[in-house]
């Protein structure tokens, strides 16, 4: 997997970023979209981005996976919600970024390098560990195309990104 040290990542695709360093830009920026608008977007049509925004900041998705506490829950609500959210986004706006902003800590979502996948949870086992990759882009995300989020300067993973999803 690449690692992504630029900003490209904030203007396409669909992003995971749990770095302070990587979302102090976008918080300052602009206010986070909740979760929930941005479910109802993908029930029904996606606008235009807020103002002339290259970048759509979405809080809530952390809060989420904490709640649905079981794993294969937590899974099937990504694919049921936020998979197909991510396949209209990168179709819909070439120019647009989708973040989906993460608290952490980095140690709850981890980044293994031997499979290029990014795990939720608690503990050292990824057995018991929610697999965010496959679950919201469907196992597409790994190979070209994908990334791994530094701060400048930093070896330290922030993020992942995926810049395309169909």
């Amino acid at each position: 997997m690449q690692e992504m040290t630029g900003t490209s990542w904030k203007r396409r695709g669909c992003s995971l970023v749990w770095s302070p360093e990587l979302l102090a830009p976008l918080i300052t920026g602009q206010d986070a979209v909740p979760l929930r608008t941005v479910l109802e977007w993908s029930r029904h049509n996606i606008p235009d981005p807020p103002g002339s925004s290259k970048t759509v900041l979405v809080g809530g998705l952390q809060t989420v996976l904490e709640v649905l506490s079981d794993k294969d829950a937590a899974y099937d609500w990504l694919r049921q919600h936020i998979l197909p959210l991510c396949r209209r986004w990168c179709n819909r706006f070439a120019g647009v970024g989708l973040v989906f902003g993460m608290d952490g800590p980095s140690k709850v979502i981890q980044l293994n390098d031997a499979d290029d996948l990014v795990y939720f949870g608690k503990g050292a086992d990824r057995e018991t560990k929610l697999c965010l990759t496959r679950a919201i882009w469907n196992g597409a995300a790994t190979g070209n195309g994908v990334f791994k989020l530094t701060g400048e300067g930093s070896t330290e993973i922030g993020g992942f990104h995926v810049k395309h999803l169909t």
